[in-house]
C-alpha cells in the first residue's frame, strides 16, 4: 500500500511539474509588452520620424489602430508591416511648443482607445529660415517667401507674426501659426538684376532681423520686340548668375507651348549675354509668342525670364499699275459743213455764194457769177500776215466788184489772226501751194434777205 502511494504521488508531482511547465511557457506571451522606438528623440516642428513598434497586441476587429500626440489622434502612414506584431509608421510632428510631448499607440474603440505604449520625445525650436518659390524673377514679378522655425515671434496661442522687408523698405506683415507661414510678395518694377535680399523680424523686436534670403532679379530684353518670319531678335538679359550656361527660345503659346527656334547654350559673362534667336519663315502672324531665357540644360520645368514677341504680316507688293498707253494725236475732225444758202430773192445784185467745207482732201468748186470760187486750206500755218493778206484780197475784190466799201470790209470780215476767235477760214497740212478762204458775215441786204459771200485765193 505504501508502495502504492508512492506510485500515486509520483504521477501527481509529474502532473504539477508539467502543469508548471505549460505555465511558463505560456506567461511570456501573455506578459509581453509593446515596445515604440522613435526615430529621433529630439525634433522639430513638421519634421517626419518613424516609430517602430514591437510585441504589439493586434486590435479586435472592431477596433483600430491608432497613434496619439499628446493623447490628441495623430495621421500616420504605414511604412511596413512585418507581422500583426510588429510595424512601423511615419508621422509628421504636429504644431507644438518647445518641450517633451508624449506619442503612444494603442488601439481605438467606439467608446475611447486603450494605449498599449507610450514614449517621450523633445521638441526643439528649430532656426528660422526663409525660402522663396520661384528663385528668380523679373521686375516687377511676385515671388512667394515660405518661412519656418519662427517660434521666437510666436505667441502663447500659436500665432506668428513677422514682418518682412527689403531695402530696409516693409513689403508686408505676415501672419502664421506655430512658426510657420507663407506670403506672397512683389518685386518693384525698375528693380536692377541680381540678388534682392528679403528678411525677417519679430514686430516685438524691430531692428532685429532673424534670417534673410535672396531672391535672384533677372532682366531680359528684345530687340525688335516684333518682326515679320525671317526677322532676327537681338536678346539682352543679366542677373543669371546661377546659371552656367544659358539658352533662348522662341516658343508659340498654344494650349501646349510649342519651341519654334532655339539658339545654341553660351556662357554667361558675369551674368550678363547678348545673343540672338531668329523668327523661322513658317512662323504665323500673330502675337502669342514669347521668348524665354533658361539655364542650360533646363534644371526647373519654367524658363528664368520670358518677354513676349509678336509675328507680324510681310510687308505686302504693290501691285504693279499699267503704264498708260502713249498720248496719240487726235485725228483732226472735220468741221460740219454747213447748209447751203441761196438768197431767195434774184432781184438783188449783189454776189451771192455757197459757203461749203471740204469733206474730203479734194477742194470742191463752187460758182460765183459764173467763175469758180475753190475753198482752199491753208497749207504752212496761220498768222496774222496771211489774215491780212486776206484783207486786202477781199478788199480788193470788192473793189473791183464795186459791191462793198472798205468800211462795210471791215465790218463784216470774218478773216482775222489766229487768236481772235472763230474764223471760218480752216488751216491743214495739205499737199500744194498754199491758199486762203475768207468769208464775210452773214448779212442782210436792203429788202432783208440773208447772203453769204466767200473768196478764195
Amino acid at each position: 500500500m505504501v508502495m502504492e502511494s508512492l506510485r500515486y504521488l509520483g504521477s501527481g508531482l509529474a502532473l504539477s511539474a508539467a502543469l508548471v511547465v505549460v505555465a511558463l511557457s505560456v506567461s511570456p506571451a501573455l506578459a509581453a509588452e509593446a515596445v515604440l522606438t522613435p526615430s529621433a528623440q529630439t525634433v522639430q516642428v513638421g519634421e517626419r520620424i518613424d516609430l517602430s513598434v514591437t510585441g504589439f497586441k493586434p486590435c479586435l476587429a472592431t477596433e483600430s489602430l491608432a497613434v496619439f500626440w499628446d493623447q490628441n489622434p495623430l495621421s500616420y502612414t504605414l511604412a511596413a508591416s512585418l507581422t500583426p506584431n510588429d510595424f512601423a509608421v511615419d508621422v509628421i510632428v504636429p504644431s507644438s511648443p518647445v518641450g517633451f510631448h508624449v506619442i503612444a499607440v494603442g488601439c481605438a474603440t467606439v467608446v475611447g482607445h486603450e494605449l498599449q505604449e507610450r514614449v517621450s520625445v523633445q521638441v526643439v525650436a528649430s532656426a528660422p529660415a526663409l525660402t522663396s518659390s520661384p528663385p528668380s524673377v523679373q521686375p516687377g514679378g511676385t515671388v512667394t517667401i515660405t518661412g519656418s522655425g519662427f517660434l521666437a515671434c510666436t505667441d502663447p496661442a500659436g500665432t506668428t507674426t513677422v514682418e518682412l522687408s527689403a531695402n530696409e523698405t516693409s513689403l508686408a506683415m505676415v501672419s502664421g501659426s506655430n512658426g510657420a507661414f507663407q506670403q506672397a510678395i512683389t518685386v518693384p518694377s525698375g528693380t536692377a538684376a541680381g540678388p534682392y535680399p528679403v528678411t525677417a523680424q519679430c514686430p516685438a523686436q524691430p531692428g532685429s532681423d532673424l534670417t534673410s534670403t535672396s531672391v535672384a532679379v533677372v532682366t531680359l530684353a528684345l530687340s525688335p520686340s516684333s518682326g515679320v518670319p525671317g526677322t532676327t531678335i537681338s536678346v539682352t538679359g543679366a542677373g543669371y548668375t546661377q546659371c552656367h550656361e544659358v539658352q533662348l527660345q522662341l516658343q508659340l503659346l498654344q494650349g501646349t507651348t510649342q519651341a519654334l527656334a532655339t539658339s545654341s547654350p553660351f556662357v554667361p559673362a558675369n551674368g550678363s549675354f547678348t545673343a540672338e534667336v531668329t523668327v523661322p519663315p513658317s512662323a504665323v502672324p500673330g502675337t502669342g509668342y514669347q521668348v524665354d531665357a533658361g539655364c542650360y540644360p533646363a534644371g526647373a520645368p519654367a524658363p528664368i525670364a520670358v518677354e513676349p514677341f509678336a509675328v507680324t504680316p510681310p510687308a505686302s507688293s504693290p501691285s504693279p499699275t499699267p503704264s498708260s498707253p502713249p498720248a496719240s494725236s487726235p485725228s483732226p475732225t472735220p468741221s460740219p459743213t454747213p447748209a447751203s444758202s441761196t438768197s431767195p430773192s434774184p432781184a438783188h445784185s449783189g454776189t451771192t455764194a455757197t459757203s461749203s467745207t471740204p469733206s474730203s482732201s479734194s477742194p470742191q468748186t463752187s460758182l460765183h457769177n459764173g467763175g469758180p470760187w475753190i475753198p482752199v486750206t491753208l497749207a504752212g500755218g496761220t498768222g496774222a500776215g496771211l489774215a491780212l493778206a486776206a484783207l486786202f484780197l477781199v478788199r480788193a475784190l470788192s473793189i473791183i466788184h464795186g459791191k462793198r466799201g472798205r468800211a462795210w470790209v471791215g465790218k463784216h470780215l470774218r478773216a482775222v489772226a489766229e487768236a481772235a476767235g472763230p474764223l471760218s477760214a480752216d488751216a491743214e497740212d495739205q499737199p500744194g501751194a498754199a491758199s486762203v478762204s475768207v468769208g464775210l458775215e452773214p448779212h442782210f441786204d436792203d429788202l432783208g434777205n440773208q447772203h453769204y459771200e466767200e473768196v478764195a485765193q
